[in-house]
């Protein structure tokens, strides 16, 4: 039976992480309370997790305030447990609006909001100063004095439709030194490792049509030594273009990955209340073929009695290159789910169902390589 459990190693880092993580964003709403945010890491943690993701874009800072207050409270040692936080993103105190600081996305949505309840706004910026003082604005939110991993956020064509060469640009060593900055973070013991972003959501979907996307991941590699990427939407049960070009792009260059999103934004675990890959927020439906996709699967999943969360889950974690997934929970159920989830019994005949019915492609690898 495949692992699920043992520590795996991080790319070419010195660093372990647990299979199963935590995503943070779900406890950073304003309309979940602090309680139950700190209650549903406190779970997590009781379930195994030792690897907590977050970052300054969720909840414009909350999420690593509340994660920060959860981890005090569990009153570990420090390197007992990983924690992975992204860079690119300054929050700027603006304590009166300034609609002129607003902009869009590539899908409409807001690319720099500002937190009404804080009156902090996102500023964009990956250059070397900035990322040494994002560095330390999420060592302050989070309350702690080390950040295992740092992760280059949202580098895409949905953030960035117009401002992509600037990005490039602020990163690169021969530009604006951002890489560098990751490299002394590195060099000097403050982090063990450098991630990097890799989307396919509503807001960058177009940039997955062709090459383009993964031309970008490709050049990144090219400016910063990474040791892994978090993909979010191109590898689950739904979706596999990873495979294509970043998972053997990964594989040759020793670059683990780790899965944001395994259960496809929540639509897998509760197509009800959560929209694909996170399209209810852009008021968008769930494209035809995944209705039709889900569907079948859902269907084999309860002619054997198995959820289909556990077989998500299962599905992304059983890649080589894929080191761990980080379900978000935004409850303690949630989180208890996660771990029950990779302690399933699928059947084998499972698999081979979804193969004869041409649910899954024949080159993702299944639990123990079905």
């Amino acid at each position: 039976m495949t692992d699920f459990l043992t520590p795996r190693q991080l790319g070419g880092s010195s660093l372990d992480v647990t299979p199963l993580g935590f995503g943070a964003a779900w406890i950073s709403p304003p309309d979940v309370p602090l309680i139950d945010a700190v209650e549903t890491v406190r779970t997590a943690w009781k379930n195994g997790v030792r690897l907590f993701d977050t970052a300054p874009w969720y909840g414009i800072g909350r999420s690593e305030r509340r994660l920060g207050i959860a981890l005090s409270e569990i009153q570990a040692p420090r390197n007992e447990y990983t924690v992975n936080t992204k860079v690119g993103r300054t929050l700027e105190p603006e304590y009166v609006e300034d609609s002129a600081n607003d902009s869009d996305a590539a899908d409409g949505t807001p690319r720099t909001p500002r937190d009404a309840q804080t009156g902090y706004r996102v500023h964009f910026d990956y250059s070397h100063d900035a990322i040494h003082q994002q560095h330390r604005d999420s060592l302050q939110r989070l309350g702690l004095s080390r950040i295992n991993t740092l992760t280059l956020h949202d580098i895409d064509l949905g953030y960035h439709p117009t401002q992509l060469e600037t990005v490039l640009h602020q990163l690169s060593s021969d530009g604006m030194g951002g890489s560098t900055a990751l490299a002394e973070l590195k060099s000097s013991g403050k982090i063990d490792a450098i991630g990097m972003g890799c989307n396919l959501e509503t807001k960058n979907a177009y940039s997955w049509e062709d090459a383009s996307h993964e031309d970008l991941v490709e050049r990144v590699m090219s400016l910063v030594d990474l040791d892994f990427l978090i993909v979010a939407g191109g590898y689950t049960l739904l979706e596999t273009r990873a495979l294509r070009r970043i998972f053997p792009a990964c594989a040759e260059r020793n670059i683990s990955v780790i899965i944001a999103s395994p259960f496809a934004g929540g639509w897998l675990v509760n197509p009800d209340k959560m929209g694909y890959m996170y399209s209810r927020m852009s008021g968008l439906k769930a494209p035809e073929h995944i209705q039709e996709l889900t569907t079948g699967m859902q269907e084999i999943c309860a002619e054997f009695g198995a959820p289909i969360g556990a077989v998500a889950l299962q599905f992304v974690l059983s890649h080589p290159v894929v080191a761990a997934a980080i379900p978000g929970s935004a409850n303690p159920t949630e989180a208890t789910s996660s771990r029950e989830f990779i302690e399933f019994d699928i059947p084998r005949k499972l698999w081979e169902r979804m193969r004869e019915r041409n649910l899954l492609p024949h080159d993702a690898p299944c639990p123990d390589n079905i």
